[in-house]
Parts: structure tokens; C-alpha cells; sequence
């Protein structure tokens, strides 16, 4: 069966593993408002025929330029325009260009600066990326059981690096004659960051796809310049290249879309700063209502404030959570937009989600395809074939619950092997909490979805169709403002759960 076969059969049943189902960028409209003619001015034919004009573009880079005056993402710029100017080489540019900033600052964050060993812990991390370049070219030519379970024996040799650390003597990183061995634990923590990306050169390998690009292509989003976490923004080259523009009008809709995101992002600062100074105080008295942060108001469990106060900090902080991540995936996927692969977005109004699927889709969507494509499919593919809910229960717990647990641990171990110290692993037994009762929900709203479907809906009036619309979206708010109680920064499970009960009057 091929994959997009195996799509197009999940697409049903699994919302879980489906592309985004809600309108991305480039849907025509008819009779537009004023709003719809504003918040779709990247749709607008006049615009984009002028975005190609040579006024039209320095007046685009201008205000680009504008907007990333933040100093992390203005060296992207240069990468930007160089992409622009030329298309033919537009991968290996923006490869080797965000590349080379992407090891330049992360060794600067590992405390390697001396200008030798940042050579030569960069030239081993390229070796590293070039080695598994070459296995996953001659991918037909490798033992059948490594063929089977590509990302199983990688992550096996990951720990096997990891568990070389435990013979090391402790302090190691400050001893002088252990200078080779700690640049060697900063190219772990690389391949450690590394991990994913490296998994959908694999399936590249798997596919054969990988036969027609080269090493430098993939330098792309192996070597990102953007994004703090493991997750891989725009997946691998086979994803980016069905992205990518081909026309001088494709790079137009490319970039004023990724100029939309960046906008969006500038916009959410505002409203950030609006919460912060209307409820949170994070710089000073709130004007109205003091709320707390999640990690604030758990610790309040002994002394609650005054309920509304307390459910109000819940929903508020949800949103405010959530804009924050928009604001990242929103900068990221904008500049990959404005480099010429016009990508998903990795957050698309997931406060409108009508459905927990829905919410999870639209919520952090690289995220999500991270975890179908590594555990959900894997399992689909090989268990429970003879009794389809078991095994869409089996896959979807598999991603949302234990994949996320691992990654997470494996993200938390990055930490550990770059600078030494192990964050409490009391949080993991709340996240492991968290994490099931995620992937249990997703899949009670994946089957309520999938037996509505098909089903007439009895005809009732706008207004009421609002109203219910409205309370289904309440609904999946006030899921995931509780469900993150068990999932901030300074979790403890018998603390989360405490302040659970205590929403509801009962002291344990």
C-alpha cells in the first residue's frame, strides 16, 4: 500500500494524521469584505502583480526588514533576498546560509567559541549529516532488519552516545585534558537536536526520492537557523521541494504570505503586551483583574484565590500560551515563506477548533506531523489490522501519548548533555498524565467525528447554529486550559493534581 493511499484511507477515520483541515492561504472568495479584502491582502491580484515589479519588491524587503530589526532574525535577510535573486540555487543557499548560523549560534550557546574547535565541532556534525546522506542513498543495499526499522536503529545509536556519557568522570566538561571529549558531547547534543531531521532523510532514503538531490539540498532544514526545539519546521526536502515556487508569481504568493505571517506575529506581540498589562502585571499592577500564569497559580494550591479569579487565570493563560507559540511558528514558517517554500503554517486558529482533533490539528501542526510520521503510521501500518477502532486507538495513543513522552525525554536529555544538569524528572510523571489523557481525548474525538459523518444534520437557524458552534469551541477551551495544569514548568504531579480537586472544592 502507498502512502498516499494509506492518506487517503485515514483521512476518514483519523483526523489525527490529515493535513490541515481548515482553509490555508490561496482559496478564492467571492465578494470580499472589507476585513476579508485587508487579512487576505497576499490573495489580492493587484498586489501580487506589483510585489514583482522592482518597486513593488524593495518596498517588500523594506518592510521585511522592518519587522525582523529583532536581532536573531535579521541575518536571515541577506539569505532571504540571495534566495530571490537566485532561484535556480535557491536550496543551497538558504542551506548553507542559515546552516552556518544555525552552528554558529548553537555553539555559541554551548560555551564553544575558540575558532578552532567551533571548525571542527562543525565540520563533525556536516560529517555526521553527510554519513546517514550516504546510508539513506544506498538505503536498498542495507540489512533487511535495518530496512524495516530505519528510525528504531538510529534512535538506538542516539542512546548508545548518550549512554557512553555515564563512563565519563564527572565534571569532565571543566577538565582541561578532557577537551576532546567534551566538544564530542557538543556534537551529541547536535545529534541529538538533529534527530528527527535526520529520520526524514532516512524516509527519503526509503522512498528513493533522495536519489535526485544532493547533500547541500538537505542542509535546509538539517541544518535550521530557526526554531529552539527538536521539532522540524517544514519537515524534509521531499515536503519542501511540493512547497517550493516555481514561477516568479509562485515566489510573489510565497513571500507576501510569509509577509502576512510576520505581520500576524507583530500583532500578537501587541496583544501579549495587552494581557500582560491589563491582567498579568508582569510590569507592574494590572490594570483590572490580577490573574496568574499557570505555573503561579498552581503554587497557589494552598491559598486559592477567588474562583473566577482562578478559572478566568485558566482560560486567559490558555490563549496567551497559545499566541506565544503562534508568534514562533509564525516567524518561522514566515521566513521559510519568504525564502520561496510556502509551507503550511504551523499554528492556524486552533481558538476557533470546534473538536479536540481539530484543536490538535491546528494547534502545532509540525509537531503533530513530527509524531504521525515517526509513531502513528508506524503502528497503523503493523498492528491490530482486523479491528480498525483498536487500531486507530493503538496508533493515536502510540503518537499523542507515548511519542510525545519521548520526545519530550529525549528533549530534556539535550539539555542534560550540552550543559550538564539533569532537570527534575518528577515533572514527566505529570507530563505522562498529560500526555494520556491527550491522547485518550483525541481519539474519543476522532470516533464522535467519525460517526457524525455522514450523518443529516436537522436543519436549525443561524443564530442557533452560532450558539452551538460557540459552545462547542468552549468546550474544547475549557478541556485544554484543565489538561494544562499538568503540563508547565514547574510540575509535580500530586501538586497539579491537588490544585485539580481544589477547582472543585475538594481538599485532598
Amino acid at each position: 500500500m502507498t502512502m498516499n493511499t494509506m492518506t487517503s484511507q485515514l483521512s476518514r477515520p483519523a483526523e489525527l494524521v490529515r493535513s490541515l483541515p481548515i482553509r490555508q492561504e490561496g482559496a478564492a472568495r467571492t465578494t470580499p469584505s472589507l476585513y476579508q479584502r485587508v487579512s487576505q491582502f497576499h490573495e489580492n491580484t493587484r498586489i501580487l502583480e506589483f510585489s514583482t515589479t522592482w518597486k513593488g519588491n524593495v518596498l517588500l524587503w523594506m518592510v521585511v526588514a522592518l519587522i525582523l530589526s529583532i536581532p536573531r532574525y535579521l541575518p536571515l535577510l541577506p539569505v532571504m533576498i540571495l534566495a530571490q535573486i537566485f532561484p535556480a540555487h535557491r536550496l543551497w543557499i538558504v542551506g548553507l546560509g542559515a546552516g552556518s548560523l544555525f552552528l554558529h549560534t548553537k555553539l555559541v550557546g554551548l560555551e564553544v567559541t575558540e575558532p578552532l574547535w567551533m571548525a571542527v565541532d562543525a565540520g563533525i556534525i556536516v560529517g555526521v549529516l553527510y554519513l546517514f546522506f550516504r546510508v539513506a542513498r544506498a538505503f536498498s543495499s542495507l540489512p533487511r532488519v535495518v530496512r524495516n526499522s530505519p528510525q528504531m536503529f538510529l534512535h538506538l545509536l542516539l542512546w548508545s552516545c548518550i549512554l557512553a556519557l555515564v563512563f565519563l568522570p564527572s565534571g569532565f566538561r571543566d577538565l582541561p585534558a578532557w577537551a576532546v571529549a567534551d566538544n564530542l558531547s557538543v556534537c551529541l547534543v547536535f545529534f541529538s537536536f538533529l534527530i528527527w531531521r535526520i529520520g526524514f532523510m532516512l524516509y527519503s532514503g526509503r522512498r528513493g526520492s533522495i536519489k535526485q538531490s544532493r547533500f547541500v539540498d538537505h542542509l535546509i532544514y538539517c541544518l535550521p537557523y530557526l526554531g529552539s526545539t527538536q521539532v522540524p519546521y517544514g519537515k524534509g526536502l521531499d515536503y519542501l521541494l511540493q512547497k517550493q515556487a516555481d514561477s516568479r508569481l509562485d515566489l510573489a504568493k510565497s513571500q507576501l504570505a510569509g509577509l502576512k505571517l510576520l505581520l500576524l506575529a507583530s500583532l500578537w506581540h501587541v496583544v501579549l503586551y495587552l494581557l500582560d498589562t491589563a491582567f498579568f502585571g508582569s510590569r507592574g499592577q494590572p490594570l483590572y483583574l490580577k490573574l496568574y500564569h499557570m505555573d503561579a497559580l498552581v503554587g497557589l494550591s494552598a491559598s486559592l484565590p477567588a474562583m473566577k479569579v482562578v478559572w478566568a487565570s485558566l482560560i486567559v493563560d490558555m490563549i496567551y500560551e497559545t499566541m506565544q507559540l503562534a508568534i514562533v511558528g509564525h516567524m518561522i514558517v514566515g521566513s521559510l515563506r519568504l525564502c520561496g517554500f510556502h509551507v503550511f503554517r504551523n499554528t492556524y486558529k486552533p481558538l476557533l477548533a470546534t473538536s479536540l482533533v481539530d484543536f490538535w490539528n491546528r494547534y502545532y501542526y509540525y509537531f503533530k506531523e513530527l509524531l504521525v510520521e515517526f509513531f502513528f503510521y508506524p503502528t497503523y501500518l503493523s498492528f491490530f489490522k482486523k479491528n480498525h477502532t483498536l487500531r486507530i486507538f493503538a496508533a493515536t495513543m502510540m503518537s499523542a501519548f507515548l511519542g510525545n513522552i519521548y520526545y519530550h525525554v529525549l528533549q530534556n536529555f539535550d539539555s542534560f548533555i550540552g550543559y550538564g544538569a539533569l532537570a527534575p524528572f518528577t515533572k514527566f510523571s505529570s507530563y505522562f498524565f498529560y500526555s494520556f489523557v491527550l491522547g485518550f481525548g483525541i481519539f474519543v474525538s476522532m470516533l464522535r467525528e467519525k460517526n457524525q459523518r455522514g450523518k443529516a444534520r436537522t436543519t436549525t437557524s443561524p443564530v442557533l447554529t452560532i450558539l452551538l458552534t460557540l459552545r462547542k469551541i468552549a468546550g474544547v477551551w475549557l478541556f485544554f486550559s484543565i489538561l494544562r495544569i499538568w503540563d508547565h514548568p514547574g510540575s509535580s504531579f500530586m501538586q497539579d493534581t491537588t490544585f485539580f480537586f481544589a477547582l472543585f472544592g475538594v481538599s485532598l
